[in-house]
């Protein structure tokens, strides 16, 4: 999520539409700008309940939580979020997009502190050309501040690669499920990840590339399995997601933690474009 695991009981939210000029890339970093000068003028919870889509979740300590409802009776966080973004994709007909990028976290009571570190994963959604609202947020923290100067790179999933459907998104990740239940984590990566994923996990800073994700050290080479709760695929059936919980194999019912899985169709098959996981909170 865009906030960091310190302070995991509070959401971040989408924003308004940009200007119908706009092209759909151009619009969902303008969303995602104008929501962060939101939640730095007024707090977060106001600029969080605001934005989110009514459905939008993010994780918290039980897992997968509606944001709104969450924090419709919460106080305002005593903490000052800033964050920008630095990468945006979104589906060719522009109603389903990606935002990822830097966070940086202060402390209102203890200012003089050193900041905290992270990035952001969103998922934001729109209808009609409507605002951009936030349908799934999660996000890694980190020690040191990773890509605060990294120009912004917007763009639409790429034509002519064809159109995929949500029951097939399913059945990628059921395929990727299995790879990584028999052989491992890192195996299913290796044969479904796009050439350009980026990986993200906590306490490491985010990896680009699918070599590089696949040589990390934060890549798990255990086998894990994943449970998906909810996935989705934009209208023009070229970009989706899974979010869920994974596990051992041998205590599937217990989620270790939570994931978002983002996918791109690129010629013909569903390709892993961002993956972020978390987690669980210890109890």
């Amino acid at each position: 999520m865009k906030t960091l695991s310190a302070v995991a009981a509070f959401a971040l939210a989408g924003c308004a539409a940009g200007p119908a000029s706009m092209d759909a890339p151009a619009s969902l970093a303008a969303a995602e700008t104008a929501f962060a000068a939101h939640s730095m003028r007024e707090n977060m919870r106001p600029a969080f309940l605001a934005n989110f889509a009514d459905d939008g979740v993010t994780v918290r300590q039980k897992g997968w939580t509606v944001s709104n409802a969450f924090l419709a009776t919460r106080p305002n966080p005593p903490i000052v979020l800033d964050w920008r973004p630095a990468y945006v994709e979104v589906a060719a007909s522009g109603d389903l997009g990606l935002s990822t990028g830097p966070t940086k976290l202060t402390s209102v009571a203890k200012p003089d502190n050193p900041p905290r570190y992270g990035q952001y994963v969103s998922v934001w959604r729109r209808q009609a050309n409507g605002p951009w609202k936030v349908a799934v947020d999660l996000g890694i923290s980190h020690p040191t501040p990773v890509l605060w100067s990294q120009p912004l790179e917007a763009g639409s999933v790429p034509s002519g690669r064809g159109r995929g459907t949500e029951a097939g998104l399913r059945a990628a990740e059921e395929n990727f499920g299995r790879e990584s239940a028999s052989s491992g984590a890192r195996a299913a990566y290796a044969v479904q990840g796009s050439s350009r994923m980026r990986f993200y996990r906590e306490g490491a800073a985010p990896v680009i590339g699918k070599t590089e994700a696949l040589a990390a050290p934060t890549m798990p080479d255990e086998r894990l399995v994943w449970t998906v709760e909810r996935a989705e695929i934009a209208s023009s059936g070229d970009l989706g997601y899974a979010r869920g919980s994974y596990a051992s194999p041998a205590a599937p019912g217990k989620a270790l933690g939570h994931y978002l899985r983002v996918w791109r169709y690129e010629d013909g098959d569903w390709r892993v474009a961002m993956d972020v996981a978390n987690p669980a909170a210890e109890n």
